[in-house]
């Protein structure tokens, strides 16, 4: 019998649930709508077509069921299907509607030239990423890069948790104190040998981030990625929402740039969460 490798995302899903996680498996037993979700997720996570044994091995579903969603999705243009491969991925009306979120009068939209304008001021890349209250994980929501031909790659719609990082700790730090303890209690992943996973040594991070309005990590993430400055992006009842962060290589990095940078992100995620009127109840619900 064959066995599939499980995408990180779904595996993280597993190795790190809440009660919240717990709750949506339930509700997802008898919930077509959710399942078929899930399924897109898994598409949508993948880089290359994928057979129904990888998707069903990704969501935690029965075969027979994975296809008889993706069928559906197949005839309404949300997945496709390569017969001579038997493999599906993303369809085109999937792709609309990706391409609709992504467009000049939506959220993304509206914040890219704010990002854009940074990125040619500190001139490194940046990115602006949208929490996910459910995972306690943040997303990739929009990149603008610098002139430089070398520079910090980030993928847009990847995800990954709050801890770690100059993007994620601005985020952890403005939670409220409730959620803070939540997480806290959580196994956090140790992704290099900087990232701080205990939790005195985080709370310690996050007093000092609510002080001076903004976060750096070197390395958490990714060995040898470089150094990340990050500011947190709030709604207007001055809930957390995501954040903006620069990264800049070691190689171009000096400690005398810091207050320039800081100073130029904290700016730019202040103009972001001038644009957000309303909190969401998940990342990416926004009412204008």
């Amino acid at each position: 019998m064959a066995h599939f490798a499980i995408h990180p995302y779904f595996r993280y899903m597993r190795t790190n649930p809440d009660k919240r996680d717990i709750e949506l498996k339930a509700l997802m037993a008898d919930s077509p709508v959710l399942k078929a979700l899930s399924i897109l997720r898994s598409l949508a996570a993948s880089s290359r077509p994928v057979g129904v044994q990888q998707v069903a091995s990704d969501v935690d579903l029965n075969v027979s069921t994975v296809h008889r969603l993706l069928q559906m999705l197949v005839k309404d243009g949300m997945a496709s299907y390569d017969a001579p491969t038997r493999t599906y991925m993303v369809g085109t009306e999937c792709i609309r509607l990706a391409t609709s979120v992504l467009g000049s009068h939506s959220l993304i939209g509206r914040v890219r030239p704010f990002l854009s304008e940074l990125a040619q001021s500190v001139e490194e890349t940046c990115a602006f990423t949208l929490y996910e209250p459910r995972t306690y994980s943040k997303i990739v929501a929009l990149v603008e890069r610098g002139p430089h031909a070398l520079g910090y790659e980030f993928d847009v719609g990847s995800r990954d948790g709050i801890h770690a990082g100059a993007s994620g700790k601005p985020i952890l730090a403005f939670l409220p104190d409730e959620e803070i303890d939540r997480y806290l209690r959580r196994k956090l992943p140790k992704l290099t040998e900087y990232t701080v996973v205990n939790p005195a040594q985080l709370r310690k991070q996050i007093v000092q981030i609510r002080k001076v309005g903004y976060a750096t990590s070197k390395g958490e993430r990714i060995p040898g990625a470089g150094v990340g400055i990050g500011a947190p992006v709030f709604t207007s009842d001055n809930k957390i929402i995501g954040s903006i962060v620069v990264t800049v290589p070691y190689f171009r990095w000096k400690p005398a740039r810091l207050n320039d940078i800081a100073k130029k992100v904290k700016a730019s995620a202040q103009k972001t969460s001038s644009i957000l009127v309303q909190a969401p109840s998940a990342a990416g619900e926004f009412r204008e």
